[in-house]
């Protein structure tokens, strides 16, 4: 498992994201402010450890952060953004 600074995470999946012409930037950024809604919505977060600036969020891997912006990409591509927040773990 490993233990991911929220800012670090963030960066990783937008930098993975930023390989996607149909995401690009503006789509990145997007991704960044739901992102953040999600983290300080109430709620379990299932792999998110501590709160505030000490949160980390947890991948088994690296691929995981790979699956993150695939995910977001097919949700983009069928107008499932929604449902893909409502699912986000």
């Amino acid at each position: 498992m490993i233990r991911m600074n929220i800012d670090d995470f963030i960066y990783e999946v937008k930098e993975e994201m930023l390989c996607y012409d149909e995401i690009g930037e503006e789509g990145a950024d997007k991704w960044e402010a739901d992102f953040r809604k999600w983290l300080e919505s109430p709620g379990k977060k299932e792999n998110v450890a501590g709160s505030g600036e000490k949160a980390k969020f947890l991948i088994g891997d690296e691929s995981e952060i790979f699956d993150i912006a695939d995910s977001y990409l097919d949700a983009i591509e069928n107008n499932k953004v929604e449902e893909y927040w409502k699912n986000f773990q």
